[in-house]
């Protein structure tokens, strides 16, 4: 199940992972903020060149889906949510793209019941992006959900180019060996086709992890091998990648 995670936003897999990172880091105290920098330091490990990174905050809510969306867009300076029908559900939606140094925010708010919502923040950029503004900018969200009385979870993953001309299987095998020799990790779970190998880890020095059997996951790297354009797409997810690859 955790192989190929996409960004279609199937409500019940983010369910899923909500309450299995909720479970496992409910105790942590590290900021947010602080997370996200370790974890883009392991990203910049095994990425030479970023060309996409995405963060999904997800949370279930109690009260009105509008108003929450509303506050959300308000306090993070976006236009007026509109109301639209996505996957059966009715759903608020705000959405700024990523411009220069500032990142892209994208809010929906699906009414998933009288009086409950499902909110999902997504926060993206690529190698232009202030990293030092996406930092502050995913603490707000932390602030914004958590005051709401939601209990969110977060999570990253990062997109580029590796350096290697190789198999993807040989890449990945690579980068495998440039990320142990910063951290303890352990292959669980692995994925092989003609053209995309992916593993994911239990690597405890990480900050996010989700529940799989009687493992936490960390992190899933992924390469694929692009034929057309002649290049390995390199796919960093923590805990697991949840954009296409």
């Amino acid at each position: 199940m955790l192989n190929r995670w996409m960004t279609a936003g199937i409500l019940a897999l983010a369910i899923i992972i909500l309450v299995g990172m909720t479970h496992v880091y409910a105790e942590k105290t590290e900021s947010e903020a602080g997370k996200l920098e370790q974890l883009m330091k392991t990203a910049d490990t095994a990425i030479d060149h970023v060309e996409r990174l995405v963060i999904k905050w997800q949370g279930e809510g109690h009260g009105d889906a509008r108003e929450q969306a509303e506050m959300l867009a308000h306090r993070l300076g976006m236009l007026q949510p509109e109301r639209g029908r996505q996957t059966g559900h009715d759903v608020y939606r705000s959405e700024r793209v990523a411009d220069g140094q500032q990142a892209g925010i994208l809010i929906n708010v699906v009414i998933t019941g009288e009086n409950e919502y499902y909110a999902i923040v997504q926060l993206s950029g690529n190698g232009r992006t202030d990293q030092d503004l996406l930092s502050t900018l995913h603490e707000q969200v932390s602030r914004l959900l958590t005051n709401s009385g939601m209990k969110a979870a977060w999570n990253f993953a990062v997109q580029g180019t590796g350096a290697m001309e190789s198999g993807a299987s040989s890449q990945l095998e690579q980068i495998e060996e440039q990320l142990s020799g910063d951290m303890d990790m352990q292959a669980i779970e692995r994925y092989t086709d003609t053209n995309t190998a992916s593993v994911s880890y239990e690597a405890s020095g990480l900050p996010v992890a989700i529940k799989s059997g009687p493992h936490n996951l960390n992190m899933q790297l992924a390469v694929h091998q692009d034929g057309e354009k002649g290049i390995n797409r390199v796919t960093v997810g923590f805990p697991v990648i949840t954009i296409e690859y």
